[in-house]
């Protein structure tokens, strides 16, 4: 499961870069396009954009790190080490730690619930 998680993270941020890239207007946002003119506000204003931009992916890139180490995708079921009550329960009486009646009493009580 290791590799396709990698391999979703990237495809992810690939994703996103080539939005960024068609909503950051292209090159109408270079120094000297449609009226910026020079190297004055308008590549002070690039400057704070790009690391606007950059803060932004690297949030969706942690975010979507954080979630995947959490778990929470694609994880529909129990971890494999993840034992069931009923599994605990057969363990305990084939330990000898409770008796026939004490098992067949909680495997009722766990079919109700």
């Amino acid at each position: 499961m290791q590799g396709r998680d990698t391999a979703t993270v990237i495809g992810i941020v690939v994703l996103v870069v080539l939005l960024l890239g068609l909503l950051s207007g292209g090159m109408m946002m270079f120094p000297g396009m449609m009226g910026y003119g020079g190297f004055g506000f308008g590549s002070l204003w690039g400057i704070v954009m790009m690391v606007l931009w950059l803060l932004v992916i690297g949030g969706v890139v942690a975010l979507v790190i954080w979630l995947f180490q959490q778990g929470r995708f694609f994880e529909t079921t129990p971890a494999s080490g993840a034992r069931s009550a009923l599994d605990i329960l057969r363990e305990r009486y084939a330990k000898g730690e409770i008796t026939r009646e004490q098992f067949e009493q909680m495997r009722r009580d766990l079919e109700e619930k």
